[in-house]
C-alpha cells in the first residue's frame, strides 16, 4: 500500500508541475468547478484504479512477475484485436509481424513453464555454489 501511495503521490506532483509549466492549471481547475458532475467520475476512476492496483500486487505476489507480464501482454493483444474488429483500425504488416513475435514469445514462455523447464540453461557449471547462484537467478527471473 505504501508503494501505491508513493506512486500516486509522485504522479500527482508530476501532473501538477506539468499543468503549471504548460499554463493549463487554471483552465483545468475552471473545468472542474464548472462541471461538478466530474467529481463522481473522479471518484469512480480512483476506485477502479485502486482495485486494479490491488489485483496487480496480488497477482505478482501469488503468481510471480512472469505470469503478470503474460497477463498484461495478452490483455494488450486482445485490446488491439478488439480495436481492429470494433472500430475498423488496421494493423500494417510490420505491426502484424510484431504482434505475432510477441504472441510467439508468450506462447513459448507458457510452454516452457508448463514443461517445467527453465528458459535459460547454464552449461559448464560444476561447482555447487554456482548452481545455487543459477537457481537464485532463475527464482528472481521466474518469480
Amino acid at each position: 500500500i505504501e508503494l501505491m501511495f508513493a506512486t500516486s503521490a509522485f504522479s500527482t506532483v508530476l501532473s501538477f508541475i506539468t499543468l503549471v509549466h504548460t499554463k493549463e492549471l487554471g483552465p483545468a481547475l475552471s473545468f472542474v468547478v464548472e462541471h461538478s458532475e466530474i467529481h463522481l467520475h473522479f471518484f469512480l476512476f480512483s476506485i477502479c484504479s485502486t482495485i486494479g492496483q490491488l489485483f496487480i500486487f496480488y497477482t505478482i505476489k501469488n503468481f510471480g512477475a512472469v505470469v503478470f507480464a503474460i497477463i498484461m501482454t495478452t490483455r494488450v493483444l486482445l485490446s488491439i484485436a478488439l480495436s481492429c474488429v470494433l472500430y475498423g483500425h488496421e494493423v500494417g504488416s510490420t505491426g502484424f509481424l510484431g504482434l505475432m513475435m510477441v504472441m510467439g514469445a508468450v506462447c513459448y514462455r507458457i510452454k516452457r513453464k508448463a514443461e517445467g523447464k527453465q528458459l535459460i540453461s547454464w552449461q559448464g557449471i560444476g561447482d555447487e555454489k554456482a548452481m545455487e547462484l543459477v537457481q537464485e537467478w532463475h527464482e528472481h527471473a521466474d518469480m
